[in-house]
């Protein structure tokens, strides 16, 4: 089985969205758009003890109540050969399924609000076909759809001791004892019954037994006495018991303490409970913000339980931690925003291949960037470095703002563009104008700066370019045909810059879709706009000093801008991408 799509139409603050889907699904977006009503919406088809209530008259949209509240989840069961959550489900809804329709299936809830009633009443269906599904008959507040699903829901408050506390029968069910521990459980209340002796021996005890019973007995004149026992024999063993660590190499016991160690010991105890007890249900969770309370270790660590354990074969989870993401990998991101009225985009993100060993340096990088309204990707750290210090002077709250810059740690810009794109959030490139040698023809050389650019917007144009030449050869004294660095180099500078003319047209389409090329590269459109001063910081030959070591380089240049520097950078025409950041004017 496989998660497909979720629609929710005219429930709390969502108008209409659709939701693509996958078994691995991450909502995020800023406080108070609507992720925990999103979470809700699928609690309110799935969840017997939240359906039951009935929906209020605060769940219409703008209190709209004239329409029905819709809420329909879409599933893919193509898998029903192999997957045994497919036969269930399969086996569970009977003539539901349309034999014309073998892969698809939809559970819907909707619900009319009846003003004699004072509430919106649900009703629950299923079936193949979305325009004509079939109504679940309920009994009470059950339904056959409540012998398929089981929802989980992990408050981010989640209390260990609580949770111990109110699930301990069920963790230690005595009718599970086995001879040998029968025998044990008998020898632990004889070791009981003498214990109390031995404590009610001591005078201490017995002192306060007599005076407790003698100040009982002048408020109510009965027969009885007062005395102290161990509940241990009263309640047994297993009431007393509580979590304690114990670590390698250490014959001690030690509290289990700290907010972040707790939390993930109650995960552990749930997902037990519900293994153990739902074996016969489909298990979805629905994790509220659990990075509350964890360390950033913990929430990595929990990152790869969510995305790589089979526990969690289905869940939902709403965050604003960027390392909970780490391990993602054919998950659903769902972005809620807030314009004009709630938005919602999603995007299903998959690793590619050429990533798969870097995964967690990937989605590291992009994780971050999701949280934004609008990112700003550079080829490497020593762009980011500069751009960094430019802000830092010129508007340092830009992350606040919902700004971000993003080193892609080379020219693979695609990957981060289709991911922003699809969630909504505004990609903004800046790359340089490179030529490559191709192999085999020292001379010829790939247009590969421009047609990255190309690459990146939407165009029905042919992509491929002809390769430009450059022969950068001559005639020595002695007749014969050498090249030197300096005439190389020169060359291909000379060839950028004509192709930056000569392209002037795309160049433009470029950056009406938020794409910037350099005429060269980063460091010769520096110079452009401050050469005098980095002559004076780096010496007489600042680009190539800046292209030698390049981060080490930049860091040291930075280092020794103004906010005068920085001010002119920004405003040139060369560094427009960066001004992107910005939400106003410079003047």
């Amino acid at each position: 089985m496989e998660l497909k799509s979720l629609t929710v139409e005219n429930f709390r603050n969502f108008d209409k969205i659709n939701i693509d889907l996958t078994n691995q699904n991450v909502v995020f977006g800023m406080n108070d758009v609507g992720k925990t009503n999103l979470l809700f919406a699928i609690r309110f088809l799935l969840d017997r003890d939240i359906r039951k209530n009935g929906f209020k008259e605060s769940d219409y949209f703008k209190n709209e109540k004239d329409r029905v509240i819709k809420i329909t989840l879409g599933i893919n069961l193509s898998d029903r050969l192999t997957s045994e959550d497919s036969q269930h489900i399969i086996a569970k809804v009977g003539g539901a399924r349309s034999s014309n329709e073998l892969d698809n299936f939809y559970f819907q809830v909707k619900g009319t609000y009846d003003n004699s009633e004072g509430v919106g009443i649900p009703k629950i269906y299923w079936g193949s076909n979305i325009n004509n599904l079939e109504e679940i008959l309920q009994n009470g507040i059950y339904s056959n759809l409540d012998n398929l699903f089981k929802i989980v829901y992990v408050d981010p408050t989640i209390d260990l001791e609580k949770t111990f506390s109110k699930n301990r029968n069920k963790l230690f069910n005595q009718n599970k004892l086995d001879e040998n521990d029968i025998t044990i459980s008998n020898e632990i209340k004889d070791l009981g019954m003498e214990m109390n002796k031995k404590i009610s021996s001591m005078g201490v005890i017995q002192s306060f037994q007599d005076t407790i019973t003698d100040e009982y007995r002048k408020l109510k004149k009965e027969k009885i006495t007062i005395e102290m026992k161990s509940e241990i024999t009263i309640n047994g063993y297993f009431g007393n018991l509580i979590p304690y660590i114990k670590r390698e190499d250490d014959d001690n016991i030690y509290p289990t303490s700290g907010d972040g160690r707790k939390k993930i010991l109650a995960y552990s105890l749930i997902n037990h409970l519900i293994q153990a007890q739902e074996g016969n249900k489909i298990i979805i969770y629905l994790v509220e913000e659990p990075e509350n309370s964890l360390h950033r270790s913990m929430q990595i660590a929990l990152s790869k339980q969510l995305f790589n354990s089979k526990v969690y074969n289905y869940f939902f989870l709403s965050t604003h931690s960027s390392e909970l993401l780490y391990e993602m990998d054919n998950a659903s991101l769902i972005r809620i925003y807030s314009e004009d009225r709630i938005g919602c985009e999603s995007y299903i993100y998959q690793v590619n291949e050429e990533y798969k060993n870097v995964k967690k340096e990937l989605n590291r990088a992009l994780s971050t960037a999701l949280f934004s309204e609008k990112v700003l990707l550079v080829e490497g750290p020593s762009e980011k470095v500069l751009f960094e210090k430019i802000l830092e002077e010129v508007y340092p709250t830009y992350e606040l703002d919902g700004g971000y810059l993003l080193d892609v740690s080379g020219i693979k810009f695609k990957p981060y563009v289709e991911v922003l794109n699809g969630l909504n959030i505004k990609p903004i490139v800046k790359t340089d104008n490179d030529l490559k040698a191709k192999r085999g023809n020292a001379t010829s050389f790939d247009l590969i700066g421009i047609t990255r650019c190309l690459k990146l917007i939407e165009t029905d144009k042919d992509q491929s370019i002809d390769p430009v030449e450059i022969d950068y050869f001559y005639e020595n004294e002695q007749g014969k045909r050498v090249w030197t660095n300096k005439v190389k180099n020169q060359m291909i500078k000379d060839k950028k810059l004509e192709l930056y003319e000569d392209f002037k047209d795309s160049i433009e389409q470029f950056k009406d879709n938020n794409i910037y090329l350099s005429k060269i590269d980063l460091e010769h459109d520096l110079y452009e706009v401050i050469g005098d001063r980095m002559e004076d910081i780096l010496g007489s030959n600042p680009i190539d000093y800046l292209q030698d070591h390049k981060l080490l380089n930049m860091i040291e240049l930075t280092n020794e801008l103004t906010k005068e520097d920085c001010l002119k950078i920004i405003k040139h025409p060369l560094f427009e991408s960066l001004r992107k950041l910005v939400p106003y004017e410079i003047d």
